[in-house]
């Protein structure tokens, strides 16, 4: 457990190193040097009714890659930003796939916002305008660059947000994202878990175990964490950019993700079950799903910092996708295991044991048997609902009912009369936790 908690210590040391640095999210700002990717995604923004788009770009710089000696100078018609309905969406793919070679500026459907002729002329190569949008609904602002072999140098600011009726008062948070109120809703609806948890332990003293501590301690983690998040979101709504909340955000969510899986890793090998300690199996399998669901943790947030105007932005979503499902096929994997190991120990000792203890310890492994369903059934959800990052309500309340039930099955829980030895003392307190 030394180095479980050294390793833990490690991720946490490096995921604050790495999430230190201030960041924006629908105040974009991003240099660009030398990028020659023909499309790029800078941002995804759902109004809800009237709103505004505004880019400025400056420091721009154009070149051509040395591939021949003959080259022709790049045309600043055919680079520029332009606007995509999200219900277009679908029809602009279609043109591609119709014709591979089309310039995505050449579109008719699609709002081109300005290009590179529109600069300023050198040295200051700059350009700054506010664009209107009058229909609700979501819209994507690309970059495009139908030059070969060409080369963008650039700096960029973008803005895109909602105003009320008077237009005086801008809302940078995109409708399609978790507003703050969902969090704070959330927030009461765990401390209401944590209240009733707390209640349930202090109640039932004797049955009580250090894996139930962890169990609170993963409730208070998630607390904090839900309070970060709406004052992370609060600040995106208000300023458009974030003042250090969503550095907290993600550690403790990096910290909730490891908890949660361990736990589950923990409870399906038996460890407040049967079992005094986890074997050497078991600790290793518990080490791997603590690297690959921290690798895994790490891979998202750089997605989500990076943006997709980061050139490795589609390996990194690539590389957290494949993570996550071979880390939940561990977890599955593992405890599926361990609870049909458990559930046959128990048959074969049927014969062996009186009657009232083999009842109970059927009881007990078929438990352990239901509860590898129900993580199965929580990682096919919870995959389902995880993509695209819109989806936080259906996610937190799929998180919500799992974390009930699991709660529910392995609480503290101390029976009356002659049933209290076979639950309590006679399969708890063999943990020796």
């Amino acid at each position: 457990m030394r180095i479980l908690g050294k390793i833990l210590a490690t991720f946490l040391i490096l995921l604050f190193l790495r999430f230190t640095a201030p960041s924006t999210a629908d105040i974009i700002s991003v240099k660009i040097r030398s990028h020659n990717r023909d499309m790029i995604l800078f941002s995804e923004f759902e109004y809800s009714h009237t709103g505004y788009v505004s880019v400025a770009v400056s420091s721009v710089g154009i070149s051509s890659i040395p591939v021949t000696s003959n080259l022709s100078q790049p045309d600043p018609s055919r680079i520029g930003f332009f606007l995509l309905s999200d219900e277009l969406s679908a029809r602009y793919d279609h043109e591609f796939e119709q014709n591979p070679d089309l310039c995505a500026l050449d579109i008719k459907f699609i709002s081109v916002l300005f290009t590179f002729r529109d600069l300023s002329p050198p040295p200051q190569s700059s350009f700054n305008k506010s664009y209107n949008v009058t229909y609700p609904g979501k819209y994507l602002l690309y970059f495009a660059n139908c030059n070969d072999l060409s080369l963008v140098t650039m700096d960029v600011r973008t803005e895109l947000y909602n105003t009320d009726e008077d237009g005086t008062t801008k809302d940078y948070l995109s409708a399609g994202l978790p507003h703050p109120s969902l969090f704070f809703r959330l927030i009461l609806m765990y401390l209401c878990f944590l209240v009733v948890w707390i209640y349930i332990s202090l109640k039932n003293q004797q049955c009580f175990k250090r894996i139930h501590l962890l169990m609170g301690v993963l409730l208070v983690i998630t607390l904090v964490y839900f309070l970060c998040a709406m004052a992370d979101q609060h600040d995106l709504q208000v300023t458009g950019s974030r003042h250090g909340w969503h550095t907290w955000f993600n550690i403790f969510q990096f910290m909730r993700n490891l908890l949660f899986f361990t736990l589950i890793v923990m409870i399906g090998a038996g460890w407040c079950i049967w079992k005094p300690f986890l074997q050497g199996c078991e600790i290793f399998t518990l080490t791997i799903v603590i690297l690959l669901k921290g690798w895994a943790n790490l891979t998202f947030i750089s997605i989500v910092e990076s943006g997709p105007y980061n050139k490795d932005w589609l390996d990194l979503i690539d590389k957290f996708r494949f993570i996550d499902v071979i880390c939940c096929l561990v977890v599955f994997i593992h405890t599926f295991s361990v609870a049909l190991a458990a559930a046959s120990a128990a048959f074969k000792e049927e014969e062996a044991t009186d009657k009232d203890t083999s009842m109970s310890m059927s009881m007990s492994f078929t438990r352990q048997i239901v509860f590898a369903m129900l993580v199965l059934f929580y990682i096919v959800y919870s995959s389902a609902a995880n993509i695209p990052l819109e989806s936080t309500a259906r996610l937190e309340t799929g998180n919500y009912v799992f974390y009930v039930l699991m709660f529910c099955m392995y609480r503290p829980f101390l029976l009356e009369d002659n049933d209290e030895d076979l639950n309590c003392k006679g399969f708890l307190d063999h943990t020796g936790v």
